[in-house]
């Protein structure tokens, strides 16, 4: 094979590891587009991004083995029809039933596809290239999964949602045309025998139980019979999995790879980098839509700086491995993570937008550091083991997204929600303590309560129950009935007494004038002097009436600007509270993730080991 082939049948290989990986994460993105368009709950239509990642954790130890058996290329291509077929039946679903289950069957071939690009790289250049084959196989990975939301949001931005699946169609033709005409069949020469039949159920079962309940369990609820039963399930049919292939001849997953500690560190420090990558893009991404109102494109660009950062880190990275080992590597690459997870707790709604980039920029460094664990997972096992080795490491980034979206949506969830319970308090003592005219004050308890009701999202509140808040406080505050006087202290309380002043002075000379008028209509006709004057009288009482009227609207008038002063004051501080205790939900999460993984970073120190003396 010449080498001109060589890197045309890797660069098909990689499209296919590209498509596989970027669809776990692109469609987050697309889900409000699709809940509108099939007008179906947000629960219901979870499910079309939940289904896919369930089937790409669940499938893809039992794909590798199933490949190793029979054929990496064969089933290389069995996999990519599979996807690329059923990403066409997704574009073109006329329902969202219909679409979930096509989801299920692209992320069956993902489970396919993704695990064995590794293998089938290193069968193409040979393990003495395995390093670098691992680290442009671990570059598109990280680039893929941190690029999914950008990717989604320029898709959304300019074209329909079903574009965020059709993109797959011509890329799986090109990828199938390269793999089907320039790659050769591979093998694990060792395997004998069936595949472990009870074993492929027991794990299916078992992981397939274990990851449905880490991510349902937030919308189920963590102490609801479904949930605890496929989490209780998912434990005992592993813990029996684990028993029955010590004993099969022909197991499904030999577990004396798992003696090999490198193989087990690597795949822990990859099941770390899965799980913090929810943080930059998803958390992050919930907080510039959702608090900070930006539009998908706009937080798809800002997020964007991770994928960017990641093409260069983990070659480099992967250099750094060449030549001081894993170890420092992947232990630089944890910390730097964690540490970007502590940087980003400091963002607040006022951060500018550079300052994040920045945050994102060092924990796109700390990812594609760390990602090099996918490096060292597979580099002290025999070339025939390459491909369950892939195949167990992938499944373990998998499984640590689904456990990063359980445990981080879930403190975001209970954080937001604790945040809207003190923003309700705050914003009723912060109207309690303005003067308004009671229906006023009425009216904005009654909002206040309707715009906090919501609870379990992490979505502060919707645009229509603030812009009906705002609505109905301006229609309420044109009622003229029991203003207040503006509050002492202020120029239009000023203004009002000096007014009020000159409003009584004007009574009073009316009442004046009234008196004037009566004594003169009396003697007007013994007069035709004093007659002129009391028409004179009565003309000016005339107009004192009308200063009079006048200046009871302008008291009425700058006790309305007092009130519209005091409410637009509330609002602002409310505001304010909204954004300071919003802030302190999401930066709460961020310290979480940062906390779990610094503690867990230790494990990179057993990602290598010294080559045994001959």
């Amino acid at each position: 094979m010449s080498k001109a082939t060589k890197i045309i049948s890797f660069i098909g290989l990689t499209i296919a590891m590209f498509m596989g990986t970027l669809d776990s994460t692109i469609v987050n993105i697309a889900l409000p587009k699709i809940m509108t368009h099939f007008n179906a709950s947000l629960t219901d239509t979870s499910w079309v991004a939940t289904i896919y990642t369930l089937a790409l954790a669940v499938f893809m130890i039992t794909g590798s083995k199933i490949a190793d058996r029979y054929g990496r290329k064969k089933i290389m291509l069995l996999g990519l029809a599979l996807f690329g077929g059923f990403s066409a039946a997704c574009m073109l679903a006329t329902s969202l039933p219909e679409l979930i289950a096509f989801r299920f069957f692209q992320g069956l071939g993902g489970a396919i596809i993704t695990p064995i690009v590794l293998p089938m790289g290193i069968e193409i250049f040979g393990k003495a290239h395995m390093s670098k084959i691992a680290s442009v196989v671990g570059a598109v990975t990280a680039l893929a999964a941190a690029g999914g939301p950008p990717i989604g949001g320029v898709i959304i931005e300019y074209a329909s949602w079903r574009w965020v699946f059709g993109i797959n169609v011509p890329l799986t033709i090109v990828a199938f045309l390269i793999v089907a005409m320039g790659v050769r069949e591979s093998y694990d020469e060792s395997l004998a025998g069936r595949i472990d039949l009870p074993g492929t159920i027991l794990l299916t079962l078992g992981l397939g139980g274990l990851t449905f309940g880490l991510l349902e369990g937030r919308q189920y609820g963590w102490q609801s019979g479904i949930i605890l039963g496929t989490l209780i399930g998912g434990v005992l049919a592993i813990g029996l999995f684990i028993f029955i292939e010590s004993k099969v001849k022909h197991p499904l997953l030999e577990l004396d790879l798992f003696r090999e500690k490198t193989l087990t560190a690597s795949s822990l420090v990859y099941f770390l980098t899965g799980f913090a990558l929810v943080s930059p893009t998803l958390i992050l991404n919930y907080f510039l839509q959702d608090v900070l109102n930006d539009t998908a494109l706009h937080a798809a660009l800002i997020i964007i700086p991770v994928s960017l950062t990641i093409m260069v880190a983990m070659p480099l990275g992967t250099k750094l491995f060449d030549q001081v080992g894993a170890v420092p590597v992947t232990l630089i690459g944890l910390l730097v993570m964690a540490a970007s997870l502590l940087l980003l707790s400091f963002i607040t709604t006022t951060t500018p937008k550079a300052v994040v980039i920045t945050f994102l920029v060092i924990n796109g460094v700390g990812f594609g550091f760390s990602s090099v664990s996918l490096v060292a997972s597979v580099k002290h096992l025999p070339k025939n083991k390459s491909g369950i080795g892939s195949g167990i490491v992938n499944a373990a980034r998998q499984i640590g997204t689904c456990l990063g979206i359980a445990i981080l949506v879930t403190v975001l969830d209970n954080n937001v929600n604790t945040a809207k319970q003190h923003i309700h308090q705050d914003a009723i003592q912060i109207v309690d303590r303005q003067q308004l005219s009671p229906k006023v004050n009425r009216v904005a308890h009654q909002q206040l309560n309707s715009l906090f009701s919501t609870t379990g999202s992490a979505k502060l509140t919707t645009k229509n129950k603030q812009t009906n808040l705002r609505r109905a406080l301006k229609q309420a505050a044109k009622s003229q009935v029991d203003l207040p006087q503006p509050q002492k202290g202020t120029d239009l309380h000023q203004v009002y007494q000096a007014q009020k002043k000159l409003a009584l002075a004007t009574d009073n000379l009316k009442a004046g004038n009234q008196q004037l008028a009566l004594t003169l209509t009396k003697l007007e006709n013994q007069n035709t002097a004093i007659s002129k004057l009391s028409v004179a009288s009565q003309k000016i009482n005339l107009g004192n009436q009308k200063i009079s009227k006048g200046q009871k609207k302008l008291l009425v008038g700058l006790k309305q600007l007092a009130q519209k002063e005091a409410l637009t004051t509330a609002l602002r501080k409310i505001k304010h509270t909204k954004n300071r205790q919003i802030s302190q939900a999401f930066s709460h999460t961020y310290l979480v993730g940062a906390v779990i993984v610094l503690i867990l970073s230790p494990i990179a120190l057993l990602t290598d080991r010294k080559p045994l003396k001959s």
